[in-house]
């Protein structure tokens, strides 16, 4: 906790670390206690980040077949949550749990937020990349579930969640690739993308 602005430690430094994380287009997990260095490669070109349409989830379904999301480096089911903690600090939500749980990165100011499934062993097995709210024109939010059919096909499984849609697809044997968004909009309005999810079943499970 920084004592003069009752702020965090982990959210100061997240804020001034950020850009130099993001700037090259993609999170770098460096090895810490706990990673290889083979789990911490795969690096994301910064294009990604202003990508749209259907070059942009033709690039989200590739990389899903090696268990990543555009703008991480992590890996379902390789990369060991540690590796995000030594990097990002604590989560905002969701961290010092037993067991499967999330944890949650918000860094706001048109930087993005991610999400981890973590199992018991420490070991990320879902990842979320919920895009940026700033500019919806480009990202994760410029997506509808109109454009990934037209790109990807309709999907063989759709799932819900309380309110919320669900486009599942399997890129590999491996993973899950998830696009979420809601169910139901106003009448007038297009149903965009919330967030997509890289899901290993096996990870989750151990």
């Amino acid at each position: 906790m920084n004592a003069a602005t009752n702020t965090p430690a982990w959210k100061t430094w997240g804020k001034l670390a950020l850009a130099g994380l993001i700037t090259a287009g993609a999170v770098t997990f460096a090895a810490g206690p706990q990673a290889s260095a083979a789990q911490a490669t795969g690096a994301v070109p910064a294009s990604l980040s202003a990508q749209t349409g259907s070059t942009y989830i033709k690039t989200i379904y590739s990389l899903a077949k090696k268990g990543q999301i555009p703008g991480l480096q992590a890996i379902a089911g390789k990369t060991p949550i540690s590796a995000v903690h030594y990097k990002w600090g604590q989560p905002e939500k969701g961290g010092d749990q037993k067991g499967n749980h999330y944890e949650l990165y918000n860094f706001g100011m048109g930087q993005g937020a991610y999400g981890f499934g973590v199992n018991k062993a420490g070991v990320i097995y879902d990842l979320r990349n919920f895009g940026q709210s700033v500019d919806r024109s480009v990202g994760i939010k410029s997506l509808t579930f109109a454009s990934v059919i037209r790109t990807l096909g309709m999907p063989k499984e759709v799932r819900w969640n309380g309110t919320d849609k669900i486009y599942v697809y399997h890129p590999s044997a491996m993973y899950e690739l998830k696009f979420v968004g809601p169910g139901t909009v106003v009448k007038g309005k297009i149903a965009h993308i919330d967030h997509i999810n890289v899901y290993s079943a096996k990870a989750a499970a151990q």
